[in-house]
């Protein structure tokens, strides 16, 4: 299969994460709606009436959040790691290196020049973002900076590059934004249920009706609800994010070798990261599943350490791998010695 094929794959894939996705949003909104449509009212016509309207409103209110993280996915994603955007002029020579790689890299991936961050941390690592190569930028970590040599260096964004030529950018962010709403829908509705629960529902279980639903249980099913959706919808768009992921992270190292026509520089960076054993301090940010390699946390540290293991969350079996953001990086050397041999 050639790189173009290989793309095309990609942004099919892609495509039916995204229908996955919009299912998702889909089936809790019409969830929400219904639990408000049955709290509200006592006859059929008149709780799917309200379940229509109140799934209505979600879809809308997911879509409003989503297209405020795509127009505004670079100041997000940044913010959430306090990105510095390097400017020529005032760079340091170590941060001069770095915008002369994106300038050659940006010249051979026929893409516009993408704004450039650094991330002060010291865990060796890099992301992409923006919802297209016009509206782009590039992180990268103090830590990458000064481990990795001009070749290695070049491998990795090169790599990162290949996320905005290849559009990973575009779907990676808009996964992320939906995962973060759906998660927020079921805190919000848990918490709303626990204040029914505690505080009641201005006076409606006085009413005497046997047929009246209390407080009590109508703060019940919602603490109920909200629980369904963080345990069951969470996981279930975390799994469908994080598939998307560990796809356009196989496909983005074959197409940055394809940039620098050097599949060593790329091995030899991946291999200096398996000995890499410094925990980031934005492990848990909204940029982490965009990252080159999965960030370090300092629990994933410790079960290295407890289990002997060369990298975090390296499991036994493959069903478990589903949870996993990137490929294991023995795997990613495997693939890309294959170009070589």
């Amino acid at each position: 299969m050639t790189i173009e094929e290989q793309i095309a794959k990609n942004k099919r894939n892609s495509t039916f994460v995204m229908i996955g996705f919009s299912s998702l949003v889909t089936v809790i909104g019409l969830f929400i709606g219904y639990l408000a449509g049955w709290m509200t009212s006592d006859d059929a016509a008149g709780i799917w009436t309200i379940t229509l309207i109140v799934a209505g409103a979600f879809l809308v209110a997911a879509l409003g959040y989503s297209l405020y993280i795509y127009y505004n996915t670079t100041s997000v994603f940044m913010g959430s790691v306090n990105g510095r955007k390097l400017e020529p002029e005032n760079a340091s020579l170590a941060e001069k290196q770095l915008l002369n790689v994106i300038d050659e890299l940006q010249i051979t991936a026929e893409i516009p020049l993408p704004e450039v961050y650094l991330v002060e941390d010291q865990e060796a690592n890099a992301f992409a973002t923006g919802r297209d190569p016009e509206h782009a930028a590039i992180g990268v970590n103090t830590g990458l900076l000064e481990m990795m040599n001009r070749e290695e260096l070049k491998s990795v964004l090169a790599h990162e590059m290949s996320h905005i030529k290849n559009y990973d950018i575009r779907s990676g962010s808009i996964t992320v934004a939906l995962t973060s709403f759906i998660a927020g829908a079921g805190y919000f509705l848990v918490e709303l249920g626990e204040d029914t629960l505690w505080f009641g529902d201005s006076g409606r279980s006085n009413r005497k009706k046997d047929d009246d639903k209390s407080s009590a249980m109508i703060g019940l099913v919602m603490l109920i609800g909200g629980w369904l959706i963080q345990l069951i919808g969470v996981p279930i768009a975390t799994l469908m994010q994080l598939a998307l992921s560990r796809q356009r992270e196989s496909l983005a190292d074959i197409s940055g070798v394809d940039m620098t026509q050097d599949p060593q520089g790329l091995i030899d960076a991946l291999t200096k990261l398996k000995g890499d054993q410094v925990p980031s301090e934005y492990a848990t940010s909204k940029a982490a599943t965009l990252c080159f390699r999965t960030p370090l946390s300092k629990k994933d540290l410790q079960e290295m350490k407890d289990n002997d293991l060369e990298e975090p969350k390296k499991r036994k079996f493959n069903l478990t791998n589903l949870l996993d953001t990137h490929p294991p990086l023995d795997d990613r050397i495997e693939q890309l010695k294959k170009l070589i041999e």
